[in-house]
């Protein structure tokens, strides 16, 4: 029984170190890191007039040390990919895609439309994600978004759609083949900007790492805000821009 163990452990272990397979074209399984988050366009951001207005008012009332980072709130979409220094893991089936961000223990799924998926409950940081495939380009459409009101990052409403348009490319860097994630986003947000703002993002395949727990608590950032007594501007309240582009 012992000698069953052993040789039972030892395979395990064997199999547990040999090298995970390269993601296809048409599965992002893996663990990527952040390589890179592209300027958004138009720079500035293109606020309407009563959106601007409460960007500068934000801007005389918040410090620096007021961002919300600070305080472990989720950027959630259109924000989320892939900017910040910590990994991230996707799982993905035929009928869905769950990705994991280590850095403030963010969730997100996207389902593929094809599959049944369920209907929208509530806003949520991430919102609803539908997928369908254009080639080997993944295509994902997101509604239902919580406001995000903090005007000195990349405010959106819950009026907010993000178009995504994610594939893997494979380079080749200091002689090694390597693969990269990436990611073209969209976001039309008519009560806050003028027309589409785009931006890219990019993340490089890293079997190597592990993903870490990183904890968080939303409490102490409305404390923070109710000790220095600042309400955030509610972006939902802006009246929806006439002149906005599809």
């Amino acid at each position: 029984m012992i000698a069953l163990l052993i040789a039972g452990s030892a395979a395990s272990a064997a199999a547990f170190a040999q090298t995970p397979a390269q993601p296809s074209a048409r599965d992002f399984t893996g663990v990527y890191f952040p390589a890179g988050f592209g300027q958004r366009r138009p720079n500035p951001l293109p606020f309407t007039p009563a959106a601007q207005a409460l960007a500068d008012a934000y801007a005389e009332q918040f410090r620096t040390e007021d961002d919300p980072g600070l305080y472990c709130i989720w950027p959630g979409m259109p924000r989320a990919p892939w900017g910040a220094p910590f990994a991230i893991e996707i799982f993905h089936r035929p009928h869905d895609l769950t990705i994991y961000w280590e850095g403030y223990g963010m969730y997100r799924k996207v389902y593929m439309a094809e599959h049944d998926p369920p209907e929208p409950i509530l806003p949520t940081a991430m919102g609803h994600s539908l997928a369908r495939w254009e080639g080997d380009a993944l295509v994902i459409e997101t509604t239902h978004l919580k406001a995000y009101p903090y005007m000195n990052r990349f405010p959106t409403t819950s009026e907010a759609h993000v178009l995504e348009r994610m594939w893997l490319e494979e380079r080749e860097v200091d002689g090694e083949a390597r693969k990269y994630l990436v990611d073209e986003i969209t976001v039309t947000d008519p009560k806050l900007y003028t027309e589409p703002v785009r931006s890219s993002a990019e993340a490089v395949y890293r079997p190597d790492l592990n993903i870490l727990e990183y904890t968080c608590s939303t409490s102490l950032w409305e404390e923070y805000l109710e000790e220095r007594g600042l309400a955030l501007p509610d972006v939902d309240a802006l009246p929806e821009s006439s002149s906005a582009a599809d």
